[in-house]
């Protein structure tokens, strides 16, 4: 949220000059808690600051090169193979830093199932056209097709009327 010039006066005198707290500044004027601090400059020190060093920092390069050739390894394997090198972390520790930098798989865009058999089967209908028949007159003539998904066995049966009987 942007400010006015004048509000962050008001906010910064009665932060120095009344000794309001950030709480009742924002309550009074309307603003966010965070707004306040913003102006006061009161923010996280880590966030305006340097980012702290982590134990996990001296074997980035090898956490990233051995990531590049086994995108899929796990971070508990991971730690078993720093604890050699030195690595005096726990492995919580770096199965956090470790979901930062694994490389995402690639997205299909298409869902593949694998079917049991007989648990699914896709079915169709196809207007095939007319055909007289012995009387005089014409009906028309549907083919049902099912196709097992399993084994995708085929089997079709030409009807003359679209009803499940």
């Amino acid at each position: 949220m942007t400010t006015t010039p004048d509000r962050e006066a008001e906010i910064i005198r009665l932060y120095f000059a009344e000794h309001w707290r950030v709480g009742t500044i924002a309550a009074q004027l309307g603003v966010h808690p965070d707004v306040v601090r913003r102006v006061l400059g009161l923010g996280d020190a880590r966030a305006a600051g340097a980012p702290r060093a982590t134990l996990v920092d001296p074997y980035r390069a090898f956490i990233a090169e051995t990531l590049a050739r086994y995108p899929r390894l796990c971070a508990t394997r991971l730690h078993d193979m720093l604890v050699p090198r030195g690595y005096a972390g726990a492995p919580r520790t770096l199965r956090q830093y470790v979901a930062t930098v694994r490389p995402k798989p690639r997205r299909e865009i298409y869902l593949r199932t694998e079917p049991l058999p007989g648990e699914q089967a896709q079915i169709d209908w196809a207007y095939v056209g007319k055909l007289a028949v012995p009387g005089g007159g014409e009906r028309a003539l549907w083919l049902f097709v099912l196709v097992l998904s399993h084994s995708r066995a085929l089997w079709g049966e030409f009807v003359f009327d679209l009803t499940v009987h």
